[in-house]
């Protein structure tokens, strides 16, 4: 407890996410007016051709156009929820195909553009002035149901909208954490930035191993130093720090009884170097492969000046840029083949960015 009142890294700050700009849809290309200037919307990656905005605005695109959803009225909170198509992975045929469910807008919009530090205990979501009519992203707020009660009495007692400093320092208060909180759980443990977020951690489960690794990748100097020195520059996202996170993440995404699942975090976002729910993506251990060959590493000199690709090769090509051609065509072919195979059988955003990957660009 000590620990926790004197680290300022262990308190949770306000955050708002990156949003990539492949994600965000643009005015001239919807034909949506926007409710206000700074009004963006953003690609949910896993439902199906659905963009949220800043202002808790839906977007889908049905039958050859783009359409902004109504949504409904919730009689119990107020709340706003849509009905959308959600890709879900069905056991018995091995395939990705899309569901009917029911999600609140708020929700939408806190995962989409606030960083949520602790998903598995922020069951509710505190409006500005607890006005749920308001769905714009800097009035939201993702809090425990103490802390929810906690600002509604304090809102009561007062005739203007809390201020965010009080907002965070009710967030922040031990006082009112979730029954059975432990400070202990959110120390920077791991590589001195991880933290397990749970007292549930199993260190032997498959989540805690693809944690743990990530984590190891990222962070480790050993790790850099003797095996992966190529990932010294990637990151983890802020919500990740916290495996408590990751494995909410995992549970929905994670296909078990597939030989060998990687993690990918390039393939979504091309080059990207930094891993979060935005830019991963499970892959199998052959289809991650098929994005990380380099022609650099595969193109040798001859002492006459040509060039070969792979260690004990004979044929020659006169040019570095000639060789770089063959890898990028066989590259482009290998992938066009996994894409027609695939098709069904990973998430469709995948999919989508598999059509989308440029051989030339990953050189």
């Amino acid at each position: 407890m000590e620990l926790y009142l004197a680290d300022d890294s262990m308190h949770i700050n306000r955050k708002y996410k990156k949003i990539n700009r492949n994600r965000t849809l643009k005015k001239n290309i919807s034909g949506i007016d926007f409710c206000a200037r700074d009004e963006r919307f953003v690609k949910l990656l896993y439902y199906k051709d659905t963009w949220i905005s800043n202002y808790r605005r839906v977007i889908v695109y049905e039958d050859g156009q783009y359409k902004l959803l109504r949504g409904s009225v919730d009689r119990w909170t107020g709340e706003v929820v849509y009905t959308l198509k959600k890709e879900r992975y069905i056991k018995y045929t091995q395939t990705y195909d899309y569901k009917k469910v029911k999600v609140t807008g708020s929700s939408l919009v806190v995962g989409a553009f606030i960083v949520n530090y602790d998903m598995m205990n922020n069951t509710r979501i505190w409006h500005l002035n607890n006005d749920v009519t308001d769905g714009y992203y800097k009035h939201l707020y993702p809090v425990t149901e103490k802390q929810y009660e906690k600002l509604t009495e304090l809102q009561e007692e007062s005739a203007a909208p809390l201020s965010e400093e009080v907002i965070m320092d009710v967030i922040n208060s031990v006082e009112y954490k979730q029954d059975g909180w432990n400070p202990y759980k959110y120390r920077r443990s791991m590589c001195g930035i991880g933290y397990h977020g749970c007292n549930d951690a199993d260190s032997e489960s498959i989540s805690f191993k693809k944690w743990k690794n990530m984590m190891q990748r990222c962070y480790d100097k050993n790790v850099h130093k003797k095996y992966k020195p190529e990932y010294k520059d990637k990151t983890i996202c802020e919500e990740w720090l916290n495996y408590a996170n990751f494995r909410i993440w995992f549970d929905e995404h994670y296909v078990p009884g597939k030989w060998q699942i990687d993690l990918d975090k390039d393939l979504l976002v091309q080059g990207n170097k930094e891993y979060s729910p935005e830019t991963c993506v499970f892959l199998e251990h052959y289809q991650n492969t098929m994005f990380e060959h380099n022609a650099k590493d595969m193109i040798y000199e001859n002492e006459d000046g040509t060039f070969f690709i792979g260690k004990g090769r004979k044929k020659t090509y006169a040019t570095y840029e000639e060789a770089v051609d063959i890898i990028c065509g066989r590259n482009k072919k290998r992938i066009e083949n996994e894409i027609e195979k695939s098709l069904g059988k990973i998430p469709m955003c995948a999919h989508e960015a598999m059509l989308k990957w440029d051989v030339r660009a990953a050189v």
